[in-house]
């Protein structure tokens, strides 16, 4: 599944498929150190020290063309938005890989989407996930999920 192949699509996104004020001051509360944020997200890059994203929409020198599956190299803190949605098996591949490089990471997540998705097509709840995150509740459409390993 190609995600960046309609750049339009990306960009236009509002909330509440994309993050808002609000969602950025839960974001920035839980990110200390370096940051890596999984995706090209507008709102979220002056939070990060860089950011990931396989064809990146954006022309801002953080966003790196790489693929979140390599991710080898420690982080403080890793962030994403929306992107446990891409799929059960995309986020139970791409979970430990995160976790273990990291030592915080915080995924703003779909719950139930009250917008055509597109891309998200799994919406998991805290009890699915392992391990477990804690939650940081905002709202019946989306949460925030947080892992701390440290």
């Amino acid at each position: 599944m190609t995600l960046n192949n309609n750049r339009d699509y990306w960009t236009k996104l509002q909330w509440p498929a994309a993050p808002n004020q609000d969602d950025y001051a839960v974001f920035s509360s839980y990110c200390h150190g370096s940051v890596l944020l999984l995706g090209s997200t507008k709102l979220l890059l002056p939070l990060c020290s860089e950011a990931w994203d396989l064809e990146p929409v954006y022309d801002d020198p953080k966003i790196q063309a790489r693929d979140w599956f390599t991710l080898e190299e420690h982080w403080d803190t890793v962030i994403i938005d929306g992107g446990l949605s891409y799929g059960r098996e995309f986020t139970e591949r791409l979970l430990p890989i995160v976790l273990k490089n990291c030592d915080r990471f915080v995924s703003r997540t779909f719950l139930n989407p009250n917008w055509p998705t597109k891309y998200a097509v799994y919406f998991p709840r805290a009890e699915e996930l392992t391990p477990q995150p804690l939650e940081h509740p905002v709202n019946e459409v989306y949460t925030f999920y947080i892992w701390n390993n440290k």
